[in-house]
């Protein structure tokens, strides 16, 4: 009668550490989660919740454009806003000197408000046609904090 309790007694034994395991498992799932899955809300934070009071206007786009269009060798001019980045793409026919665009991309700069400079990120990526081009593609961004673009 000892050995069948003594049997008993393990299965429980082996059931009770089952289910603290499935336990301690659930437990960490939910810890992961928590800390590595948090919500489904807006990646950008609430830094961006009134994106829409900030619209980059249509004018102020070709005003854009038609700046760094005032170089020879720019082919294309893109810009678009998502959230709070403003995009600028522009693809040239061939090599400039980069002194050149830094200039323009300084004097685009001061095309948007106060406002929008303040709350807005800019990215400028800048490309070449000329397949020997050692100086593009250049990507340069300018945080909402600063004033200029960081090279």
């Amino acid at each position: 009668m000892g050995d069948c309790m003594k049997s008993k007694l393990k299965h429980k034994k082996g059931i009770i550490m089952i289910v603290i395991s499935i336990i301690i498992i659930i437990f960490l799932f939910w810890v992961i989660k928590i800390i590595f899955f948090q919500g489904d809300g807006n990646k950008y934070g609430d830094r961006c919740s009134d994106h829409n009071e900030y619209k980059i206007s249509n004018n102020t786009k070709k005003e854009v454009e038609k700046k760094f269009k005032e170089i020879e060798e720019v082919k294309k001019v893109e810009i678009y806003s998502q959230l709070c980045t403003v995009k600028i793409i522009v693809n040239l026919k061939s090599d400039i000197d980069l002194d050149t665009i830094k200039q323009y991309a300084k004097d685009v700069l001061s095309l948007f408000s106060e406002d929008e400079l303040k709350y807005y990120d800019f990215s400028l990526f800048v490309t070449s046609d000329d397949k020997e081009s050692e100086t593009y593609p250049i990507n340069v961004n300018k945080h909402n904090s600063r004033d200029d673009f960081a090279w």
